[in-house]
């Protein structure tokens, strides 16, 4: 594939659901594995992990990025330069933002681009770790495109990657998956924009007939599922985000007639790093499986 959509975790997010759902929903998602005990981090959580992100890396589902905390430390020195602020406490959860720096070095072979975005398991989650973030700058206008949508039902004890794994290799599944990601990080950009009601209303009725067909293969999947809010962040650059009068009227054709399906907002977000040279950027994945979706 010339280009790949890749979630990035902390070095504690596969004790989390969002480890197994961000399998369903990325190309590939990067796994910090440290090479020794860490923190909490037990010899036989690690040997289990590592058991795990091979078989995953095998499979095309996940790249592995060795973790070494001096290397981490090194990062979040230089980034702190750049007013990244980080709290003590929470600091290693940052490592989603650190592998944002380091994907290009984790490229298969055949993969030319990557989008690769930082995964939260909570809207607490996202707010708690931009929240400590500062640029000295305004937040970046953010479109949040949140999804009422299937992903794996983690609660009921281990759970078989196998199954996720012949699901993702199913080319029905491939097809449905890439096309509602392209809608969101290429399209979607371009929707907000748009100064044709009609336009708008057609790409409203395309992500639906996407949505409906994701749900279509998800369900043959040999696995329990259930429905999760998941919402797409995209921060838009401040000279795009300028020049975007439509945004407001966009967002009601989009939302107006479909919030069982899917909402469209905009917010001011803090940004962990200035995106001024790009007009927008994906700014993160977020999984919000206790909020209802609202106009």
């Amino acid at each position: 594939m010339v280009e790949e959509f890749w979630g990035t975790l902390s070095i504690y997010d596969h004790r989390d659901p969002v480890f197994i759902r961000s399998l369903i929903l990325f190309d590939r998602i990067v796994i910090p594995v440290p090479e020794s005990t860490f923190g909490t981090l037990t010899n036989q959580e690690l040997d289990n992990l590592n058991i795990d992100a091979e078989k995953l890396r095998k499979n095309d589902a996940a790249v592995i990025y060795k973790w070494d905390p001096k290397k981490f430390q090194a990062w979040e020195t230089e980034t702190m330069r750049e007013a990244l602020m980080i709290q003590k406490t929470d600091k290693l959860y940052h490592t989603r933002l650190q592998l944002l720096s380091q994907v290009d070095d984790l490229k298969p072979k055949d993969v030319k681009y990557i989008s690769a975005v930082p995964v939260y398991g909570a809207r607490k989650e996202f707010q708690d770790a931009y929240s400590k973030i500062t640029l000295g700058a305004p937040d970046n206008l953010t479109i949040e495109l949140s999804q009422l949508i299937s992903v794996p039902d983690v609660t009921k004890g281990p759970f078989p990657l196998d199954q996720i794994i012949k699901l993702r290799n199913g080319k029905g599944f491939q097809s449905a998956r890439i096309a509602l990601r392209d809608w969101q990080i290429k399209k979607m950009p371009e929707l907000i924009g748009e100064h044709s009601e009609k336009q708008v209303l057609l790409a409203k009725q395309e992500f639906e007939r996407m949505l409906e067909r994701y749900e279509e293969e998800i369900k043959k999947g040999k696995f329990g599922k259930t429905k999760v809010v998941v919402t797409s962040l995209l921060a838009l650059g401040a000279l795009f985000s300028a020049a975007l009068g439509q945004i407001p009227a966009a967002i009601a054709l989009m939302s107006g007639a479909a919030p069982h399906l899917f909402s469209l907002k905009e917010s001011l977000t803090p940004a962990w790093k200035d995106i001024r040279e790009k007009k927008f950027e994906p700014a993160g994945v977020v999984y919000e499986a206790n909020r209802i979706l609202k106009q």
